[in-house]
């Protein structure tokens, strides 16, 4: 009796050492079960989390314009979206007509305005429609602090820096759509109905600067590779930079946007100044020269001293080929 209760005992003790066993072990696979679950639900999360990450650094990446950084066309595509965000009216017609076909950017004077303002710049009167406008502006100074004031008609809205337009504009995101226009912009235009067309036409019934001279010529001797305009016709001289000048015949005039033209020698070059109406050639004048250089015809642009400013070429080409090129026979 004794040796069967000693069997039955081990016997359960057997049992139950096999239970607790399967039970360790499945509690065991059970937490590996677990853990492996929690591993792809953490590495789902962060997965996730990058995925969220990129699209958020996505979302926030845009097109930024830099204000030392601006051509003339960019710079006027740039004023114009600014002015008409700010303040609507003819500059908000003038843009959206411009996005159907181009913006057009004529350079008038004061005196055809009817603008009175302190500074002695042209104005810039800009359109969508090929019309005249009065969607105007005004600059001063140079670089980022260019210093923009903006007009309706003869009404001065405010004067603000190209840099604040340009932060305002960033901050808008409207980097692209002043790309886009800047790309359709045409500088120094013929709007239909400008004063200044009509004067010029009625003042100048001679040819005044000579044949040389006239034409459209192209510099990017502008420090930042963009390439500068310069045109002349036998009685005007227009550049993207804003000068603008009426040649007379005689050295008297009633209009801000009148000069008058001597011939000069400097430095054994023969340069012809341009000098506004009042005033004595020198310091202020435009000095240019018809010249040749690598075989090529250009025009010297040069100051007072005969230090050359720029050198203008007969194409884009040529003018990108020869950027900021010093010549052994031109005086800087």
């Amino acid at each position: 009796m004794k040796h069967k209760l000693t069997v039955l005992v081990a016997i359960s003790a057997a049992l139950t050492l096999a239970g607790c066993s399967q039970t360790t072990q499945s509690n065991t696979q059970s937490s590996q079960s677990s853990q492996s679950k929690t591993s792809k639900v953490a590495k789902n999360s962060s997965d996730n989390s990058n995925t969220s990450t990129s699209s958020s650094k996505n979302k926030d990446t845009y097109t930024k314009l830099s204000a030392s950084k601006m051509d003339y066309k960019t710079t006027a595509s740039a004023i114009a979206v600014y002015a008409a965000q700010k303040y609507g009216d003819t500059w908000e017609i003038a843009v959206n007509a411009a996005k159907q076909g181009n913006l057009g950017v004529a350079f008038r004077s004061k005196d055809a305005t009817g603008i009175t303002s302190d500074n002695d710049g042209y104005v810039y009167e800009v359109s969508g429609t090929g019309k005249s406008s009065n969607a105007r502006y005004m600059l001063a100074g140079d670089g980022a602090d260019k210093q923009v004031t903006i007009f309706v008609e003869q009404r001065n809205l405010g004067t603000t820096s190209l840099k604040d337009i340009v932060a305002y504009l960033n901050q808008k995101n409207d980097a692209d759509l002043v790309k886009q226009l800047a790309e359709k912009t045409q500088l120094n235009v013929k709007l239909a109905g400008d004063e200044d067309t009509q004067k010029t036409t009625n003042n100048s019934s001679a040819s005044v600067i000579p044949s040389s001279l006239q034409g459209t010529w192209y510099t990017a001797d502008t420090g930042n590779g963009n390439i500068d305009t310069l045109t002349v016709t036998d009685n005007k001289i227009n550049d993207e930079a804003g000068f603008s000048m009426n040649v007379k015949a005689k050295t008297s005039g009633s209009s801000t946007s009148d000069g008058y033209m001597k011939q000069t020698t400097i430095n054994g070059i023969s340069f012809y100044s341009f000098t506004n109406m009042g005033q004595t050639p020198g310091q202020g004048s435009t000095y240019l020269a018809p010249h040749t250089e690598d075989g090529q015809s250009v025009i010297v642009s040069a100051n007072s001293n005969g230090r050359t400013n720029a050198v203008y070429w007969k194409s884009e080409a040529l003018a990108k080929k020869n950027s900021n090129k010093q010549f052994s026979d031109l005086k800087y």
